[in-house]
């Protein structure tokens, strides 16, 4: 967070008078169990990393009629809907041979869930589960879900536009995958800009 205070401080021009103050042993490659400090969710539905992990591939359908598991022990790690074909969809998820990652076909129910997504109702859905957490792409595996629900789910999926595109970080990457393009291919054309992006932020780290 200090780090990124100092790039928007810079970048946006907004001049504060900022002071950040280096934590003392962290380094890039730790994940947050390698610390020794214990979870406390900075969400009521992160209730673990694993979710952490995976948030950033299904945040982008809380603007959808697609369930993320708000209102189960697994928010941010399945997905589901009762129109959801949950074996064709992890089949066809399966069958790109994630890095990181499996589909399993599952039935869950939410239970008051905070965006009121079919609560009490048992619906078929698809659970993520992280095999090797530094092989996962959360940009790749997000594109890929609403890539495999847009095809198996066509008639039934539906978004707010411009809520799934600011969650999303494209327009252009989102109907490229309702038209049905390889996600893998769509995601390909941003990697120059993330890769300036990365260059650019590199002058703020605070550590290695």
């Amino acid at each position: 967070m200090g780090e990124m205070a100092l790039f928007y401080n810079d970048v946006l021009g907004i001049g504060a008078d900022l002071h950040v103050v280096p934590m003392a042993g962290w380094r890039r490659s730790m994940w947050f169990d390698e610390t020794g400090l214990p979870w406390v969710r900075p969400s009521p539905n992160l209730p673990s990393l694993a979710s952490a992990l995976v948030y950033p591939a299904l945040v982008a359908f809380e603007a959808s009629n697609l369930s993320v598991g708000r209102g189960t022990a697994e928010a941010f790690q399945r997905f589901g809907a009762p129109w959801l074909d949950a074996r064709a969809t992890a089949a066809l998820l399966n069958e790109r041979e994630f890095p990181g990652v499996r589909f399993e076909p599952e039935s869950f129910t939410p239970r008051d869930p905070g965006d009121k997504k079919y609560g009490g109702r048992a619906i078929p859905g698809v659970r993520v589960v992280v095999t090797d957490r530094d092989r996962v792409h959360a940009g790749r595996l997000g594109a890929a879900i609403f890539w495999a629900v847009s095809r198996t789910g066509r008639d039934s999926l539906t978004i707010s536009p411009r809520a799934f595109d600011l969650r999303f970080g494209s327009t252009a990457a989102r109907e490229a995958l309702q038209r049905g393009e390889d996600p893998d291919e769509v995601i390909d054309r941003s990697v120059a800009a993330v890769a300036e992006f990365s260059r650019q932020a590199r002058r703020y780290y605070l550590y290695r």
